[in-house]
C-alpha cells in the first residue's frame, strides 16, 4: 500500500526523534575517574525510563520526564516530587524513582578503581558487585568492585523469561508482517556476558520460540522445561539453532543442556507438522540423511572444547579473503561443535557435527541477535559481524537465500525490533557521524582517532557479511573525517596510522564492491592515502 505524504512526513519525524532521544557515550571511561556532572541527567533520565517490578518501581511518564530529571538535578529529589505533583502524579508513586536516582547520582560522584586495583595488587579483599549495564541494573555501583556474574541454575530468571516472550513475540511479528508468514527456522546467537547482564533474556526468547517454558525445582533451579500448548502460543513452534559463544558454553553448561533438552522436547510432541517445525524437520533430516534422532535434533553448536571465537572478524579485518562464502564457511568450521545429551542421558560435550550444523542451518529463514546496553552496539565492536554476520552468511550459501537479519533494542521504553540495515543507519547516524560522539573520541587523542577507524571498519564487516551498508554512509564518512581538511589534518596529527587506515578501508569499500562512487571520489581518497604513507614513512 503506498503511504500518504504525511504518513510519509510522521515516518521521518520518528526516526528524527529517535535518533536525537538515543542515549550515546560521549567518550571513553578513563580508569579511576567518576562520570562527568554533563552525563549524568541522561544517564539518570534512561534510568528512570524503565519500570522496576522487582523493586516496585514505575517508570516515569515520558512526558514529563525531561523536566522532572531537569529539576531534580537542579534542585533535588523533594523539588522533583513536588514538580509531578502539579502535573498530576501523586508523590508516593513518583517519590521512590527519585530515592533510586539519588542513591545512583550519589555513587556515580565516586570511583574506587584506582584504590582497588592496588588493593589486588596487594591481594587484598575486594568487595564483589554485579556485572550488567547500569541501566538495566543500577546495582552495579560504584564501580572498581570484584565482578560477579550469577548462578547458572538461576537462567532465565522469571523477569528475564516474561521479557523475552515479548520481546521473541515481537520479532516474529516482524517477520510475518514483511514475509505474509511466520519463519520455520531461525538462527539465534548467544552470549555469555550478555545473558550475565539480562539475567538469560537470550536463553528465554531461544525457549518461547520453540513454545517451552523453564521448570524450576525445590532450590528455584532452572532444571527442567515443561511444554506450553499450541493454544497458548497461538502459532507454530519455530526450529530454532542455537550458536553460542565459547564464554556461554563455559559459564552457562546447565543452560546449555536446557536448550538441548527444549529442542528435543519439541521435536518428541505428537502435532501437526505444520505446527511444530521443530519435529517437522527432525523427520525430514532422519528420512533424507538416514540418520537417527538423535543426530536429527542437534541445535545448540559452539567451538571445540577449550576454543573460543569464529576468527571471521580476524579475516575481515585483515582482508585475507577471496569470497564472500568463505566468511560463511569459517564460521561453521569454528562453531559446528554439538553440545548436549543423547537420547541415552549421555552427555555431548563438543563433538563435531558440521553435516548436523549444515542441514540445520539449511532451513534458517531469519537470523538474530538481541542488544542489551547502551554503551557497546552493532558497530562499536567487531564480535557482533564475527557472530551475527557470520552465522547470516553461512545461511546465505546452505539456504541458498538469504536471511532476514534482526536485531532486537530492548533498552528502548518500548522493545523495538530492527533490521539489520536499519540498526546500521542508525547507529551511523547517532554515533559515527555525530559530531558529540566523534568529538568525545577525539577528545582522547591517538586512542580516540583508532576508536573512529575501528567503527568504520566494524562497520565495513557488515557489508563483508551481509552487504548491510548503504553507499551514502560510505559517502558521508569520507565527507567527514576525510574530505574535511580541517578535520583530516586533526585525525593526521593525532594517529596518522588510523587516518591512513580509515582511508584504506573506504578504498577497500569500493574495490570489493560494496560502495559505488565517482572516480574523482576515489581519486581523491587514493591521493591522500599516498600522502599519508608518505608521512608515515617520513618522506618529505
Amino acid at each position: 500500500m503506498t503511504k500518504t505524504r504525511d504518513e510519509k512526513v510522521l515516518e521521518l519525524y520518528e526516526q528524527l526523534l529517535e535518533i536525537e532521544q538515543r542515549l550515546i557515550p560521549t567518550g571513553l571511561h578513563v580508569f579511576g575517574r567518576p562520570s562527568p556532572p554533563r552525563e549524568r541527567g541522561d544517564l539518570l533520565k534512561a534510568i528512570a525510563s524503565f519500570d522496576r517490578p522487582e523493586a516496585g518501581l514505575r517508570a516515569l511518564p515520558e512526558e514529563f520526564a525531561d523536566e522532572a530529571i531537569r529539576e531534580f538535578v537542579a534542585n533535588g529529589a523533594d523539588a522533583a516530587v513536588h514538580c509531578l505533583e502539579q502535573r498530576g502524579l501523586a508523590a508516593e508513586t513518583t517519590r521512590p524513582v527519585f530515592a533510586l536516582l539519588e542513591n545512583v547520582s550519589t555513587k556515580l560522584e565516586t570511583n574506587t578503581e584506582i584504590d582497588s586495583l592496588v588493593r589486588a595488587l596487594r591481594g587484598e579483599f575486594i568487595e564483589p558487585g554485579p556485572g550488567a549495564d547500569i541501566v538495566q541494573n543500577p546495582d552495579i555501583l560504584p564501580t572498581g568492585r570484584n565482578t560477579h556474574a550469577l548462578n547458572p541454575y538461576g537462567v532465565p530468571s522469571a523477569v528475564a523469561f516474561a521479557r523475552g516472550k515479548i520481546v521473541a513475540s515481537s520479532l516474529l511479528n516482524r517477520y510475518k508482517e514483511e514475509n505474509g508468514r511466520y519463519p520455520e527456522a531461525m538462527a539465534l546467537v548467544l552470549w555469555g556476558l550478555d545473558n550475565i547482564k539480562t539475567q538469560g533474556e537470550g536463553v528465554a526468547q531461544a525457549l518461547w520460540l520453540l513454545g517451552v517454558r523453564p521448570v524450576r525445582d525445590a532450590l528455584n533451579r532452572a532444571t527442567d522445561v515443561e511444554v506450553i500448548s499450541l493454544e497458548e502460543l497461538g502459532r507454530p513452534r519455530i526450529d530454532v539453532v542455537m550458536t553460542v559463544s565459547g564464554i556461554f558454553r563455559d559459564l552457562f553448561s546447565p543452560t546449555v543442556h536446557l536448550l538441548d533438552k527444549a529442542v528435543r522436547l519439541a521435536a518428541s510432541l505428537d502435532e501437526p507438522l505444520d505446527e511444530n517445525y521443530v519435529r517437522k524437520h527432525v523427520l525430514e533430516q532422519i528420512a533424507q540423511d538416514n540418520c537417527d534422532a538423535d543426530e536429527a535434533a542437534t541445535r545448540v553448536f559452539s567451538n571445540a572444547p577449550g576454543n573460543y571465537g569464529t576468527n571471521v572478524n580476524f579475516m575481515v579485518m585483515d582482508s585475507q579473503w577471496e569470497r564472500e562464502e568463505t566468511l560463511g564457511d569459517l564460521f561453521v568450521t569454528r562453531k559446528c561443535f554439538a553440545y548436549g545429551r543423547d537420547s541415552k542421558g549421555q552427555t555431548i560435550e563438543g563433538r563435531e557435527a558440521r553435516i548436523a550444523m549444515d542441514r540445520a542451518l539449511s532451513r534458517v529463514e531469519a537470523t538474530y541477535q538481541n542488544i542489551d546496553t547502551f554503551e557497546i552496539g552493532l558497530t562499536d565492536v567487531d564480535h557482533y559481524f564475527e557472530y551475527l554476520g557470520g552465522v547470516s552468511k553461512a545461511v546465505e550459501k546452505r539456504a541458498q537465500a538469504r536471511p532476514s537479519i534482526y536485531l532486537s533494542d530492548s533498552l528502548s521504553r518500548d522493545v523495538k525490533i530492527r533490521s539489520l540495515e536499519e540498526t546500521v543507519r542508525l547507529e551511523t547516524r547517532a554515533k559515527t557521524l555525530n559530531p558529540k560522539w566523534y568529538e568525545g573520541m577525539l577528545q582522547h587523542g591517538f586512542r580516540g582517532v583508532a576508536e573512529i577507524e575501528n567503527r568504520v571498519s566494524n562497520t565495513f564487516g557488515w557489508s563483508a557479511t551481509a552487504d548491510a551498508v548503504d553507499d551514502w554512509i560510505y559517502s558521508e564518512v569520507a565527507n567527514t573525517f576525510v574530505f574535511d581538511e580541517s578535520m583530516l589534518e586533526r585525525l593526521k596529527e593525532l594517529n596518522p596510522h588510523s587516518a591512513h587506515a580509515l582511508v584504506q578501508r573506504l578504498l577497500e569499500a569500493h574495490g570489493r564492491g560494496y560502495w559505488e562512487t565517482d572516480p574523482d571520489v576515489l581519486e581523491k581518497l587514493q591521493e591522500i592515502s599516498h600522502d599519508l604513507e608518505d608521512q608515515l614513512e617520513g618522506v618529505a
